[in-house]
């Protein structure tokens, strides 16, 4: 792995942690799209057309459909902001398709170019954290409960 695909995992880890314990609905709701965009393209790795990732395209498809309708669902401004960078994801995939001689120095930009992109939409996760956390809006995970209620013997 190189310094940044280890920089990315940990960064991506260490959010998805924080917004999950600290978070609301909306940001526990992007926790599982990032986490299950996540899966799905290591699955999808392997379905490629002529160098071009066609399995990863199809994946990211899928996410900015998701973040867009969650963006359009709840009042929150960060899915948006989410929704802007996976359509840039999805420009870069356009640009790796039109290309017509492609070779393994664009397959690499693109990857590069989509990994940061992906750290975007992830500080994009940590911004909307943030801001509930100074809005002083408490996170869910305060308000579960952890035990079953105890019986009463009637």
């Amino acid at each position: 792995m190189t310094p940044f695909q280890i920089f990315y995992l940990v960064l991506s880890l260490a959010v998805f942690a924080t917004a999950w314990m600290r978070g609301g609905h909306t940001e526990r709701t992007g926790v599982a799209i990032f986490v299950l965009a996540f899966l799905l393209s290591y699955l999808a790795q392997p379905l490629d057309l002529n160098g071009f990732r066609l399995g990863e395209a199809i994946v990211d498809l899928g996410f900015f459909a998701a973040i867009v309708w969650l963006a359009l669902r709840r009042d929150r401004w960060w899915p948006l902001a989410a929704a802007a960078c996976a359509g840039l994801t999805l420009i870069a995939h356009a640009m790796v398709f039109m290309t017509p001689d492609l070779q393994q120095t664009h397959i690499r930009m693109d990857v590069a170019s989509r990994w940061g992109i992906g750290v975007l939409m992830v500080l994009c996760l940590a911004a909307g954290v943030l801001e509930r956390w100074m809005a002083g809006e408490p996170p869910v995970s305060s308000e579960a409960r952890w035990r079953r209620p105890e019986r009463r013997a009637t």
